[in-house]
């Protein structure tokens, strides 16, 4: 049996506690709600019914994840954010929403982060569908087309396994059953007791042996592979036998001796089958399960965040102006005599932007086979992870062609290394001006030398946690090192070998500028359809004397 909207069982939305830890957070710098939308094969009750769901059997509704919004209170003039994330692990199905900006998306992140809408609710579109067995409400397949942040789950309780749900009409229809005529409730009464309930139950624990799902669904399976002692009286496998096992069942409730002997019969000779996993290996096919689909990781970018960056939409070049020279512009006074003249010179410089580009081609029986994530989807973060590995890749190419003259560490270790670091450092505080050098990006040779100095003791002098008379600190990520006040950020796009560099720089004097990717599609052929991204990019060191190369070995390759 399945509950659809058509049978007039609407189920408008399903609160689940959030709990407090990793499952439910909010990010505020970042505009980011998760949380554990619904737990796997957790019961709930609401409105006398009980509810249940099985990793697999909840998707978003549409062919995208942002498809789905946060909505506050189930009231959709109240959409707040976006799904981004929707991962089904072991516990349940978790969720992100990037929040969007405004009053309406401040108050949902307080809210959330003061621990009054502490609960989130799936809303599933009017297609879901449940299998009920036992009283039960499984579901099978339940679109959401969004959830919702609200201030009071059905049930409380210790994190996610005390979980409710809210279950709420979405119009006034009602599934109830209709009342019994008096003939009807007469012929009830006198018919003979019959307990079907331990014929049902071993009769699934049967054909659970065949098929592990068996006991969830309502059809059974082909009996092939199994051994009786004597012919069975019901087929199951769509070929009309001598009985009806339903209309058996109904006859023996209503007292039919024939009937009940048979089912009873028939329950008796469940233990006579005799089935290994090797007879029935094709009741039990390989899964396919896309919800699992594991994805590329998403590129960290440390030199994009280093520089400074901009946006350019074309390839159109443009000019910045910028300070070349200066003297004499102040100095001291005479009484009654006019200053000398100064100098001052500007420059320019010119930026020309650079198209990137990138196509793939999807034979259109895959583009029609979707799936679950979408094949257009998957590719698509693919192509984004190129792009963002471009950009990372043109600021390094970018800094590696500054001719400044470079520090040469001489492949020091330890507190040598160390030592000849923080000298450096010192020194910059004489430059002109003083030190404005306050980014650092650290090739693959010098990062791990500076993570694993130690002192004469063994003690790290960068140590993780709890510095003691050290010079410094580790990021706990291992992505950093902090000597002094100095930020170091290990950049994997600088690469490791001889010939690699690190480079300490102003970050003003290096940039950067992009194009938001744009995606194409084209369908001009019938066997494929290509699948383009494109845009812009440009970079520019602006002043040669603000960035220092910084080479760790003793000899370049």
């Amino acid at each position: 049996m399945t509950t659809t909207a058509d049978q007039g069982e609407i189920v408008s939305s399903f609160d689940v506690e959030a709990v407090v830890g990793p499952v439910f957070s909010v990010d505020r710098e970042a505009r980011v709600i998760r949380g554990l939308a619904v737990p796997w094969d957790v019961i709930g009750v609401k409105g006398g019914r009980k509810w249940t769901f099985a990793n697999g059997t909840v998707r978003p509704y549409g062919q995208t994840l942002s498809s789905v919004k946060l909505w506050g209170l189930h009231d959709k003039t109240e959409a707040v954010g976006v799904l981004f994330e929707a991962i089904g692990t072991n516990e349940g199905l978790e969720v992100a929403f990037k929040i969007a900006r405004g009053p309406k998306g401040d108050h949902a992140l307080t809210m959330a982060e003061d621990g009054v809408w502490d609960g989130l609710s799936i809303g599933p579109h009017e297609t879901a569908r449940f299998a009920v067995k036992d009283g039960v409400y499984h579901a099978v397949d339940v679109p959401i087309q969004e959830i919702s942040l609200t201030p009071a789950p059905v049930f409380g309780g210790a994190r996610v396994r005390s979980v409710a749900f809210d279950v709420q009409e979405r119009n006034s229809m009602t599934t109830t059953a209709p009342e019994a005529t008096p003939a009807e409730a007469e012929a009830t009464a006198e018919a003979p007791t019959f307990d079907v309930a331990p014929i049902a139950q071993a009769i699934a624990d049967g054909f659970a042996l065949i098929h592990p799902q068996a006991e969830t669904r309502e059809s059974v399976s082909a009996t092939e592979g199994l051994t009786v002692e004597e012919p069975s009286p019901y087929r199951f496998d769509g070929t009309a036998a001598a009985h009806s096992f339903v209309e058996d069942l109904r006859d023996a409730q209503q007292g039919n001796a024939e009937a009940r002997q048979r089912i009873e019969q028939f329950t008796a000779d469940l233990e006579t089958f005799a089935v290994s996993t090797a007879n029935v290996s094709s009741l039990n096919p390989t899964q396919n399960r896309p919800d699992l689909y594991v994805p590329n990781l998403t590129f960290q970018r440390p030199l994009w965040d280093l520089v400074s960056t901009g946006v350019v939409e074309d390839k159109t070049p443009f000019t910045v102006p910028k300070f070349s020279s200066a003297s004499g512009l102040v100095g001291a006074h005479t009484e009654g005599v006019e200053p000398t003249p100064g100098a001052f010179a500007a420059t320019s410089q010119t930026i020309t932007p650079a198209p990137k580009s990138g196509k793939i081609e999807i034979v259109r029986e895959v583009w029609d086979q979707g799936g679950s994530p979408q094949a257009d989807q998957i590719i698509w973060a693919e192509m984004l992870n190129g792009w963002y590995e471009s950009l990372e890749a043109m600021i390094a190419t970018l800094l590696a062609a500054v001719p400044t003259a470079e520090l040469n560490l001489a492949s020091a270790v330890d507190a040598a290394l160390v030592d000849a670091l923080t000298g450096y450092f010192a020194g910059l505080q004489f430059v002109r001006g003083g030190n404005r050098f306050t980014a650092f990006a650290a090739d693959g040779n010098l990062f791990p030398a500076l993570v694993g100095a130690k002192d004469s003791a063994g003690r790290h002098l960068l140590p993780v946690v709890g510095p003691s008379n050290a010079q410094g600190t580790t990021g706990g990520g291992f992505d950093r090192v902090n000597l002094g006040n100095q930020d170091i950020r290990a950049a994997w796009a600088l690469g490791t070998g001889n010939d690699k560099k690190s480079y300490n720089f102003v970050p003003t004097s290096v940039w950067a500028w992009a194009s938001t990717p744009k995606r194409f599609t084209f369908e001009y052929q019938v066997k494929s359809i290509d699948m383009a991204i494109w845009g812009y990019g440009a970079s520019a060191v602006l002043r040669d004397s603000d960035v220092k190369p910084i080479d760790y070995t003793t000899a370049d390759v």
